[in-house]
């Protein structure tokens, strides 16, 4: 993410642990999802965004791709909807 005309980015080094019986994992970090590439706090702030944005004016404004954000986007709906009941819902 960019602070005004300053670029930042975090890197980190995330361990590996070996485990016998499942192979090779990488240590999962508490600041972002799995393969995600982001933040937590930036996905948070892509989804804002998006409510009240075009996701090409988002895209720009970021400076990452539009497939990214829709990604982004699409993990984020499915987690809330697995958690929906939707066994009550008709068509008219």
């Amino acid at each position: 993410m960019n602070f005004f005309q300053y670029n930042c980015y975090l890197c980190a080094r995330t361990p590996r642990c070996e485990c016998d019986t499942c192979g090779v994992h990488q240590v999962k970090t508490p600041w972002s999802r799995v393969q995600s590439g982001f933040t937590q706090l930036f996905e948070a702030l892509l989804i804002l965004m998006c409510r009240e944005m075009p996701i090409n004016a988002v895209s720009r404004m970021v400076g990452e791709t539009d497939n990214r954000i829709w990604r982004v986007l699409k993990h984020h709906t499915e987690k809330a909807r697995e958690g929906l009941d939707l066994s009550e819902v008709k068509t008219a």
